[in-house]
């Protein structure tokens, strides 16, 4: 992994030395670093500060955050974020900065709000000192790149947040590690940061960390209009700061720099997290955040269901170019078993993008389509497969087994249904059993078999009649 040549002391003295000038210059308008701009393409100078009350708006209405959370603020600054978070929510926050300069304007500051509930803490980002789970929020807005170990912090904040707790947050991104000198110059060097994450692999290294990415933004564009009018703003007191913002711009133009934001939640447990799910949208977000990284943390304990599966239907379906529909195809595990039994005539379909784009990579696949088994698929005509499998997709918190009604029409008389399910929610549930015995087919064959060591399928071939 890539390290900072920073220091961390670099960082402080830094901060340190240049407070005046953001003091001076924005920080008495409150927590503003970039803008959020409702119009782009119109936005002037005297927008600047609304846009960045903005974004601190929009974070916080993804947020979460009540009255009963407890919120580490990451590179709290002078404060100004932490009172304003208290201020809307009533809730308890704690700061941390390496600048002890700020942290000393942040507790002049508290004094001012004897009413909230305001901590603020001269420490380092990567060794926080707190306990495991002793926050329910972790905000940070600008801070992360400065931190001379990236991937240290990150690790902190997953230590420090509880289970099921939000880390919520913005950074500078490298969209390219092949950085030119002009961007070294005016902005690495400036600002004392290394380019280490881009907006994809910034998700792949919280996901091996154990938070799902439920939302990420690339907002490069609302950096370069932030870029451009802060060099308007800085340029009748500080020309040079001026020249150095200009530069930034183009470094954004040339994919030198970028600006991302992450939405995160700590997931020891997917699969409990998973099946807690009690609506399609929030099933589709959680496998949304799921998808690049599902296929690597089920193949070992998860993989034999698909390749059973396909077995299974493969024992009764010998033509290869027979028409199968993948129903809840996830990132494909159903398409690539499938698809190595020889079958190469396969439709796909699943509530998401996200898990479908995985698929699609695989190639396996004639066709792939989002849409939800609750409803009618539009892109299918009645009797339109030889078969449909269905894998994993019908079980707690997933699609109601009601959705069979709407896929059994779609499958051509004498065509086969391959339904694998837990056998628990096959035997617990007499809804389930009614639904199924209510279709008109007929059941060839049932195996059972194990995943995760210990959790019982059933892998069950239905002939339509």
């Amino acid at each position: 992994m890539t390290q900072s040549k920073f220091s961390e002391a670099d960082t402080e003295v830094f901060y340190d030395s240049e407070d005046s000038l953001y003091r001076s210059f924005w920080d008495s308008e409150g927590s503003l670093h970039w803008g959020y701009f409702e119009n782009l393409t119109d936005a002037k100078v005297e927008d600047f500060i609304t846009a960045c009350k903005h974004w601190n708006e929009y974070m916080l209405s993804q947020s979460g955050i009540t009255k009963d959370s407890r919120v580490l603020d990451l590179g709290c600054g002078n404060g100004n974020t932490a009172i304003w978070l208290s201020q809307q929510t009533d809730c308890e926050v704690v700061g941390v900065d390496l600048s002890g300069v700020r942290i000393e304007n942040a507790k002049a500051k508290a004094q001012e709000y004897p009413s909230l509930r305001l901590e603020f803490e001269k420490a380092s980002a990567t060794n926080l000192p707190y306990e495991e789970g002793s926050f329910t929020h972790v905000w940070s807005q600008a801070t992360l790149y400065h931190v001379h170990d990236r991937h240290q912090a990150l690790r902190e904040v997953h230590r420090v947040l509880e289970e099921g707790g939000t880390f919520i947050f913005d950074d500078l991104i490298s969209p390219t590690q092949e950085i030119n000198e002009m961007a070294r110059q005016y902005v690495y060097d400036r600002l004392l940061f290394e380019p280490i994450f881009s907006l994809d692999s910034y998700k792949d290294f919280l996901g091996k960390l154990g938070f799902m990415v439920l939302a990420a933004k690339d907002l490069k564009e609302h950096l370069h209009k932030s870029y451009e009018l802060l060099s308007q703003l800085a340029l009748p007191q500080y020309p040079e700061l001026s020249a150095a913002y200009d530069k930034m711009c183009e470094a954004i133009q040339s994919d030198q720099l970028g600006w991302a934001y992450y939405l995160c939640e700590k997931v020891s447990d997917r699969l409990s997290w998973i099946y807690e799910t009690n609506n399609q949208q929030s099933l589709r977000d959680k496998y949304d955040a799921w998808s690049r990284i599902y296929d690597a943390e089920l193949d070992q304990p998860y993989r034999i269901s698909p390749i059973l599966s396909a077995r299974a239907l493969a024992g009764v379906l010998p033509d290869k170019e027979a028409s199968i529909l993948d129903a809840g195809a996830g990132t494909g595990m159903v398409g690539e078993a499938l698809a190595e039994l020889g079958y190469s005539n396969i439709v796909g379909v699943d509530l998401s993008e996200e898990m479908l784009e995985v698929a699609r990579n695989k190639q396996v696949y004639r066709a792939l389509h989002q849409g939800n088994l609750e409803e009618p698929l539009k892109f299918a005509a009645t009797e339109n497969f030889d078969a449909i499998i269905a894998v994993g997709v019908f079980t707690f918190g997933h699609a109601p087994i009601e959705a069979l009604y709407n896929l059994f029409p779609l499958l051509k008389a004498g065509g086969y249904f391959l339904l694998t399910v837990r056998a628990d929610y096959h035997d617990d549930n007499p809804a389930v059993r009614e639904v199924i015995k209510s279709l008109s087919w007929s059941l060839v064959a049932r195996e059972e078999f194990n995943i995760f060591d210990t959790e019982a399928m059933y892998a069950m071939v239905l002939k339509k009649d």
